[in-house]
């Protein structure tokens, strides 16, 4: 009985110990926890310095996308026999000139998906591919901390059929600079030249637009693009209307980083544009009906790109 009480008393005296223990380690843990936050807290406040610092910056998000499938019989598809590949690569560049008086910020855009399915038993294969390129350039003279007047020039086209479609812009007016990490931009005076001149019409217009890149979060960067050209055409040119020549496109970068710039990356894109439409649905064989203003006839353009993914 002696020893078992002995036994009991070296028990609860070894659980003390331990909790007392574990209780000092908690607290070391958390007296170099918070020495570690004020750390970054300091490291975090000198990068925003750096990063409002006059100069060049230079940035950019790459994704690459692959991946193979292949199905034989299994007949829950529609397809029981089929195989799909797809290989994607997108790429989002910034250059960006910031001073006193003076900035100029230009970007790179590029996107290209290319998917083949095979059904085996219809012995069809199918091929799709998304090519788009956007480069831009936008040079200003700040009036006020805010406030600037600016030009840019921009173009939109493919890499595989370079021009062909492929779309000009240049424009001057205003640019609104509310905070480091937004350009907006309102230029009343522009041209659109859209190539080749032969199936499309080259309009003067006014170019609005925004543009936004930022780490939303840390290891989460996001950049955007969003521009629309308004046609000042009054009377019909080749049959299209006012509305009809006016277009806008918005793109989209995630990236979210998960070991030194590596990581996974999101690309997409939205856009408006109802001579681009036409012209496809021409080569396609399908009536065109420029009367008809609904959505089936002008749709929205979308794309995307998820991939593995390395930002600088």
């Amino acid at each position: 009985m002696k020893k078992i009480i002995l036994f009991f008393f070296a028990a609860f005296f070894t659980m003390n110990l331990s909790a007392q223990t574990v209780e000092e380690l908690k607290a070391m843990q958390a007296e170099k926890s918070a020495a570690a936050s004020a750390l970054q807290a300091e490291a975090d406040a000198l990068q925003a310095q750096i990063d409002a610092f006059p100069g060049w910056k230079i940035g950019g998000l790459g994704i690459l996308g692959f991946d193979l499938a292949d199905n034989s019989a299994w007949y829950a598809l529609e397809q029981a026999y089929s195989s799909q590949n797809s290989l994607g690569l997108g790429f989002t560049a910034f250059a960006n000139y910031d001073a006193e008086k003076l900035f100029w910020r230009n970007g790179l855009t590029i996107n290209m998906k290319k998917q083949n399915s095979k059904a085996f038993d219809a012995d069809e294969t199918t091929e799709s591919i998304t090519d788009a390129l956007g480069i831009s350039s936008l040079a200003g003279y700040k009036i006020t901390e805010k406030f600037a007047i600016s030009a840019e020039g921009s173009y939109n086209s493919t890499l595989l059929n370079f021009n062909d479609p492929g779309q000009l812009t240049i424009s001057a007016g205003a640019t609104w600079l509310p905070i480091p990490d937004l350009v907006v931009i309102v230029h009343p005076l522009g041209y659109q030249f859209n190539f080749p001149s032969a199936d499309f019409t080259s309009n003067p217009g006014a170019k609005i637009g925004a543009t936004y890149t930022k780490e939303i979060y840390k290891g989460i960067s996001w950049n955007s693009n969003l521009s629309a050209f308004l046609s000042y055409t009054d009377d019909e040119v080749k049959g299209y209307s006012t509305g009809d020549l006016s277009n806008w496109t918005w793109l989209n970068g995630f990236g979210f980083n998960l070991f030194k710039g590596i990581g996974v990356g999101i690309n997409a894109g939205l856009r408006g544009d109802r001579q681009l439409v036409d012209n496809y649905r021409s080569l396609a064989g399908y009536d065109i009906d420029l009367d008809d203003k609904s959505g089936e006839t002008n749709p929205t353009q979308f794309y995307y790109n998820v991939g593995l993914s390395y930002g600088f």
